[in-house]
């Protein structure tokens, strides 16, 4: 029973990581992070396809038996560690989208695995990590196999470690659905299954923890791409509306909206190109995010080269706006501070308007977006006035 059980679970497992590997492959992306996880569905599809294959070959009589035991344990020992390397780079571009990995580090992380499949293919005659009894056929562990083991659950464990590292300082809050994904995901799931594993050697579950991650991963991503702005990174406008309608449907609110748009934007297109005008949208929302980390709001690409900031209160009738001119002030000094460190041939500024209201229902929530609407106009005329003064 326990056999069909553990068929049953590795069949579902397969054709999860078939549809993950081949939906990511129909998307076609050149993104490195789609193309390691792309590497990553396939060697974990195939590792779980080893598993099975070793457990229907395992204790049977016969010499061909015996060899295949041999042959599918190898290669699924050697290709688990590759997966366990991939993992951890995969979490390294998963987490830091916009850096690139040095060769050189990603040399260090291969070099673990080039080691243990050494050691894993010299077992087939020293029996160091593993051998398979001539007689009974049946696989069993070497002396030197917690040396695969290690690396296994080392790269698993380094993930995991960067992971939390990594949203204990984004002060990520984890009431956010996206963290507590990425908790889940980095965090939880290698360690559960790492856990089971030491509890049960022989039982491999961390491949099927893997991929049910790998389809977590999938979704967070498919979601991302209907509330995300795909240039910028922050929340784009559809996702805007919907959060303000949600904090305003016919119940009271306390919020302070910031509209801000860049100065001179045509220009920056028409005299650098759409190329340069694209990295100008994303070192706006890079500054404007970096001043905007420490409040409690939503940062979203309102359209073209306009972004807004919406701040709301837990209380609804909690005055929020007490901080609106400083952080106003805030992000034309950062501005100020980017264009004299830039390089760029051009100055990169914004203006910046606000309004604050304490209202009920979308009415007034659209009254909250006229109003600072009409203090951003009003701002960006008294930017022109002093620049020609």
């Amino acid at each position: 029973m326990e056999f069909v059980y553990f068929v049953e679970a590795n069949a579902l497992s397969l054709m999860l990581g078939l549809w993950l590997a081949l939906t990511i492959k129909k998307e076609g992306s050149l993104r490195a992070s789609n193309q390691i996880f792309f590497r990553m569905a396939i060697c974990t599809t195939v590792v779980l396809a080893l598993e099975a294959a070793c457990s229907l070959v395992n204790g049977r009589p016969g010499n061909s038996f015996y060899i295949a035991n041999i042959i599918l344990n190898a290669v699924r020992l050697i290709l688990a560690a590759y997966a366990s390397q991939t993992w951890l780079l995969y979490t390294l571009h998963f987490l830091r989208p916009k850096q690139t990995l040095p060769r050189r580090i990603r040399k260090m992380i291969f070099i673990p695995f080039l080691i243990v499949a050494a050691f894993v293919a010299l077992s087939v005659f020293t029996h160091w990590v593993f051998y398979v009894d001539k007689y009974t056929n049946l696989y069993t562990r070497g002396k030197f196999c917690f040396i695969h083991m290690i690396a296994t659950y080392g790269y698993f464990g380094n993930a995991a470690n960067y992971a939390l590292i990594k949203m204990l300082r984004s002060r990520c809050r984890y009431s956010n659905k996206m963290c507590c994904t990425n908790f889940l995901v980095f965090v939880v799931m290698p360690v559960a299954s790492g856990a089971v594993n030491l509890m049960n050697p022989y039982l491999n579950i961390i491949w099927v923890f893997l991929l049910i991650s790998l389809f977590l991963i999938f979704t967070r991503v498919q979601f991302s791409q209907i509330v995300l702005d795909g240039l910028t990174g922050v929340n784009n406008r559809n996702c805007f509306d919907n959060y303000l309608y949600s904090i305003s449907a016919d119940k009271p609110f306390s919020a302070c909206l910031f509209m801000m748009d860049i100065n001179s934007f045509k220009e920056i297109n028409d005299s650098f190109g759409h190329p340069e005008g694209d990295q100008a949208l994303e070192q706006t929302a890079k500054i404007i995010s970096q001043i905007f980390k420490d409040e409690n709001c939503m940062i979203a690409r309102y359209g073209g080269d306009e972004f807004a900031v919406l701040a709301v209160s837990p209380e609804p009738f909690r005055k929020v706006d007490a901080n609106a001119e400083a952080l106003r002030l805030a992000l034309y000094k950062a501005f100020a501070e980017y264009n004299s460190s830039s390089s760029k041939p051009y100055e990169l500024t914004l203006s910046a308007g606000y309004a604050y209201m304490i209202g009920r229902g979308e009415a007034d929530a659209q009254q909250l977006i006229r109003a600072s609407d009409i203090d951003l106009y009003n701002e960006k005329q008294r930017i022109h006035r002093s620049n020609y003064s």
